[in-house]
């Protein structure tokens, strides 16, 4: 809530009267929670009852969709079907056995009782929820204060000069989470209308709950994206016909497509500037090491190492260039490259 709250503040304080001026911090973190508990409420009273709604009958209609497939798998694989003489009978009873015994394990009284319990600690999430929002305001509307009494703190054990690189990579760091996110968000709101509008027209079942998941997934680089629609795809095939679902695949790669090339760049602007290779990168070795966390925080993670990497080779640089130009070859002991 820093930004939205930062530039309401800086409008106020361009106002001539002092009043305004010197309310411009509490009405800027007014209106911010008020458009945050307005936007709340909306998704609560608007969009999770229908979500649930859809949630519910995706889960009702699951049996049915595994019927259609079985039925349509097994005139596939009959003697006189399209493959037939690759005789897959046999292996695809084997994989609905394996998809059916796991079900039936997942469904077991140890699982439930287990999902039952997450539902009792959603009450102390609540709690931290609350907790929260009120431990946000404080820092907001206190940060000058928290930042001075933290370089008092760091003055005990550093430099002043290191206190101020540290403050400069801090605020570094920070902008590449804020831009990425703030980036990301949106252009995953975006996506999530546009497909959701798409099945919508297609008369997709669960048009919304699929069109807002693929939204969601979309904040996940490559994987994320391909795996909604391969699921939407696939709910579309069992529910509608084989044009329907060609149909859809073929919105949802036109409109991955123009997010990829034209909005997300616009969208997402320089704020991580990580090259393919390295996001599938930080998606494979912080998803090893941190699990789903890791797979979402992966890409801005990625590129505060870069940042880092950058910074050292260019600070090992200008040691060695400022080591041959002194008489003595070595670089003199305080240095822009040790400021730095």
């Amino acid at each position: 809530l820093y930004g939205p709250s930062n530039w309401l503040e800086k409008r106020f304080l361009r106002c001539r009267r002092k009043f305004w001026q010197r309310m411009a911090r509490p009405l800027a973190l007014l209106i911010v929670y008020l458009l945050l508990l307005g936007a709340l409420a909306l998704v609560i009273s608007l969009v999770i009852p229908r979500l649930i709604t859809s949630v519910s009958g995706l889960v009702v209609s699951i049996p049915d969709y595994i019927d259609a497939a079985q039925t349509r798998l097994q005139a596939w694989v009959d003697p006189d079907g399209p493959l037939g003489r690759f005789n897959l009978a046999q292996r695809l009873d084997a994989v609905y056995q394996s998809l059916l015994d796991t079900i039936t394990r997942l469904l077991s009284t140890e699982n439930m009782m287990n999902a039952l319990k997450g539902v009792v600690n959603v009450t102390s999430s609540l709690v931290d929820v609350i907790i929260s929002v009120m431990v946000s305001l404080y820092m907001l509307s206190g940060r000058e204060n928290l930042i001075r009494e933290l370089k008092s703190v760091l003055g005990l054990f550093c430099k002043p000069r290191h206190i101020a690189v540290l403050g400069q990579y801090s605020r570094r760091i920070a902008s590449i989470f804020y831009g990425y996110f703030y980036g990301v968000f949106l252009d995953s709101m975006v996506v999530g209308v546009v497909v959701t509008i798409g099945l919508l027209i297609f008369r997709v079942p669960y048009g919304v709950l699929l069109g807002m998941m693929l939204g969601l997934l979309n904040m996940i680089p490559y994987f994320g994206a391909l795996i909604g629609t391969v699921g939407i795809v696939l709910i579309t095939l069992l529910s509608r016909n084989i044009y329907a679902a060609i149909g859809v695949a073929i919105y949802i790669i036109v409109v991955q497509q123009i997010d990829g090339n034209i909005v997300q760049p616009r969208v997402v602007g320089n704020s991580v500037g990580l090259r393919p290779i390295y996001v599938l990168l930080s998606i494979t070795l912080f998803g090893g090491l941190f699990g789903f966390w890791g797979i979402f925080l992966a890409v801005p993670l990625m590129a505060v190492v870069q940042m880092l990497v950058k910074d050292a080779i260019s600070w090992k640089k200008q040691r060695a260039s400022l080591a041959a130009s002194a008489p003595d070859g070595t670089a003199p002991a305080d240095t822009p490259a040790d400021e730095k």
